[in-house]
């Protein structure tokens, strides 16, 4: 093939789809990205979108932000608006898949500039879309169109992942995306979004070129150019080292399809071991060159030009730890309960990734397996207690959340700990500061953007319970929104208990708490889903015991369950219910119920973890003119649990006060709220568990599934006026107050 024939460049995602057509050819696999590929990529995009947008000169002048590269792709152009896509399947499609969710959500909000810009990317004439595969075309043409696709025999691989993926990317989209943010980061991923198009001459160069890129090796990565920087500098052991670089990278080929795991293990480890606290810089160069920055920064790793022996202990250090991670990264790719490493996969498919960096931190080199292994585990644990809290206080827990914690707290304590009583009293110390409390988990449930999260709690419950109660259970297909559906007690008719509760928006709020909730195979939710609570409750014992027990005769001759109750002293909460209850006192139990069990899950003497003794350090009221005591080694520092929203922006900098009431009116009805001091939303009509958007408030408010929030809410002033929050935040931007926040 002539130089001459292949040409690149560069093309953003509203050039890539414009008015063009992909086709895909033969010898491509089908469409196979799993959960992890996809969550990667949407969450990468959504991540890098909100350190954007943080920065007001950027909102300013879109046009001045950082790329961001999504790789390459190559194709070939049979004829004019027509491409041959040849190497670049998997992202494109997982592209147009959000371009759909996306325009989904921007037509139920109202948003006309983003729909426009999305159809212009999802189809070519208004009809066709721009991912020509026919095989696709029916899963496509139901989300396009908002119906269920209903996965059949006959349905192939693809069709069938790309229905599942779909359902995923738009659990993703709810909760890393508020009505807010929709329309800028559809014009950020329009524009700013780039690959870099590699075009062959035609199909058969496309083809030879496939077969280059996939069979005849790869350019050198950062990790290969670090192996060459270390035996340039190791003197005569050049064999010794290259020998155990070899076996380091044997230690972490778990997955032979995983090429970058070497490279997120040394970067990890850097993470841990090396970067500066505190310092973003480091995090960020280690991230996106990792060899540059070890070469800029040897002295700073004890590599010194004249000292060998110290890039041999280099490399060793890396080889004896990957050997002691090895069980965490297999861990993290299967169930591995007989180890205690459960909450590794746990962590890995809640986007808690970052565990990695904070299990390295704790390890040594030095350390024997079984140490390594113990202090892996509670690390692990503690990470899936915080999850689990900030999901039960409708905090966020996304890939930044957890990545400001295992940076800024986790890493500089657990460096300091050398035996596995320092790491779990160091994380029994942090654990002391939060807790599951009643407080803040009173109402919490179904909110719209959090399904996989109230998915992960059910999960989590309902298999405690059946392993407490000597049943057989399977928490990876609960897990599984093909195999387990979310089953509400009450279906969706507000008429059959309109006489006990009145108003549509606590039916709404209550009927989506957790205590309304369980979890029902999937086609057994299908069938029995509408009806009434009186008739589903005799079909639910041969599922699970938290559906189970509300039958009568399901505790009957059931010594296990009873063993269960009194050792877990729920009595009077898992127990079952007459027809004569109502839904506020059964969803009140239940609700209590699944608190109690949660406290239970993740308390953390259970979890290895080892609290300070209340007896030790009595704890006293503070007097007006006293502090609280502080904790005695270590903090969650107070950004790290604070929302992220223009609300809390503007609880925090004064421009609103914590107990402030706001207002939304909907078909003539005001519906009001109050604001918390972390800038939640507690509707007056529930009470009970804040919303930590005003987009979720808004939407049960008004019992839609949408609604702009900052646009609806109003505060009212002395004089009657009402002013929104989104013209209270335009204001407080423009005189500079939300500049000056402390974070």
């Amino acid at each position: 093939m002539g130089a001459d024939e292949i040409k690149s460049q560069g093309l953003n995602l509203k050039e890539l789809f414009h008015d063009v057509s992909y086709q895909i050819d033969y010898y491509q696999r089908d469409y196979t990205w799993g959960e992890e590929e996809v969550g990667t990529l949407l969450r990468d995009l959504c991540g890098t979108f909100r350190n954007w947008s943080r920065d007001h000169s950027l909102l300013r002048r879109p046009g001045n932000a950082p790329q961001y590269f999504l790789g390459p792709f190559v194709y070939y152009e049979p004829s004019r608006h027509r491409r041959g896509l040849v190497d670049g399947q998997q992202r494109f499609v997982t592209l147009h898949l959000t371009f759909l969710h996306l325009r989904a959500r921007a037509k139920d909000l109202g948003y006309d500039r983003p729909v426009d810009r999305l159809n212009r990317a999802i189809t070519t004439d208004g009809h066709n879309f721009a991912i020509g595969i026919s095989d696709h075309e029916p899963v496509l043409r139901a989300i396009s169109e908002g119906r269920m696709y209903e996965t059949g025999l006959g349905d192939s691989l693809s069709r069938r992942n790309l229905w599942a993926r779909s359902q995923q990317i738009v659990a993703l989209l709810a909760a890393e995306l508020d009505s807010e943010s929709l329309t800028k980061f559809v014009d950020w991923l329009l524009d700013r979004v780039v690959l870099i198009g590699i075009r062959a001459a035609d199909q058969s160069n496309g083809y030879r070129m496939f077969e280059s890129m996939n069979d005849r090796g790869a350019r050198l990565t950062a990790v290969d150019l670090l192996k060459s920087y270390l035996l340039s500098n190791v003197g005569s052991r050049e064999d010794e080292l290259n020998t155990r670089w070899q076996e380091m990278l044997r230690e972490l080929a778990t997955d032979r399809e995983d090429t970058a795991a070497s490279s997120r293990f040394i970067k990890a480890v850097l993470l841990a071991r090396y970067a500066r606290t505190g310092n973003a810089d480091d995090r960020r160069r280690i991230d996106t060159n990792l060899n540059v920055w070890i070469r800029r920064n040897a002295e700073h790793l004890g590599l010194r030009s004249d000292r060998p022996e110290q890039f041999m202990r280099f490399v060793t250090d890396l080889l004896d730890t990957a050997r002691l991670f090895r069980p965490f990264l297999a861990a993290s790719r299967e169930l591995k309960e007989e180890d205690g490493l459960e909450t590794v996969l746990f962590n890995e498919r809640n986007g808690l990734g970052a565990q990695t960096v904070a299990v390295l931190a704790a390890i040594r080199p030095s350390d024997v397996p079984t140490v390594a292994k113990e202090k892996g585990r509670l690390v692990a644990n503690f990470i899936d207690r915080w999850y689990a809290l900030r999901v039960l206080q409708d905090l966020p827990a996304q890939s930044s959340d957890i990545a400001e914690l295992v940076h800024t707290v986790l890493v500089p304590d657990l460096r300091k700990c050398r035996t596995v009583s320092e790491v779990a009293h160091t994380l029994g110390d942090l654990a002391a500061q939060e807790s599951v409390s009643m407080t803040y988990s009173i109402t919490f449930g179904l909110r719209g953007n959090n399904a996989l999260q109230v998915r992960y709690l059910l999960a989590r419950t309902t298999a405690f319970v059946e392993h407490g109660c000597e049943r057989d259970y399977d928490i990876l297909a609960y897990l599984d929104w093909k195999q387990f559906h979310i089953e509400h007690l009450w279906a969706k008719h507000h008429s059959r208990v309109k006489p006990e509760i009145p108003d549509p928006v606590v039916f709404r709020t209550r009927r989506n708490q957790l205590g309304g909730l369980g979890l029902l195979r999937g086609r057994e939710n299908s069938s029995f889903n509408d009806l009434p609570l009186a008739e589903k409750i005799p079909l639910y014992p041969r599922h699970n015991t938290l559906l189970g027990i509300l039958a009568a005769d399901f505790d009957v001759r059931n010594p296990a369950l009873r063993r269960f109750i009194r050792a877990n002293k729920l009595e009077g909460l898992l127990r079952r219910f007459g027809p004569n209850d109502s839904m506020t006192e059964v969803v009140r139990t239940r609700q209590d119920l699944y608190i109690r069990l949660c406290e239970i899950i993740w308390n953390p003497e259970r979890l290895g973890l080892t609290v300070p003794s209340r007896s030790a350090e009595p704890e006293q009221t503070p007097t007006s003119d006293q502090t609280p005591a502080q904790p005695r080694t270590t903090s969650i520092p107070r950004r790290t649990r604070r929302r992220q929203t223009d609300v809390a922006k503007m609880v925090e900098t004064g421009v609103l006060k914590p107990g402030t009431e706001i207002v939304l009116t909907y078909r003539s009805v005001d519906h009001w709220a109050t604001i918390d001091e972390d800038g939640g939303i507690v509707l007056k009509a529930t009470g009970g568990t804040a919303y930590g958007r005003v987009d979720e408030a808004g939407a049960v408010a008004r019992g839609t599934k949408t609604c702009q929030g900052m646009n609806e809410w109003r505060v009212e002033d002395e004089q009657g006026l009402r002013v929104s929050l989104r013209i209270l935040r335009d204001r407080a931007q423009a005189s500079g107050l939300l500049g000056r926040s402390g974070r």
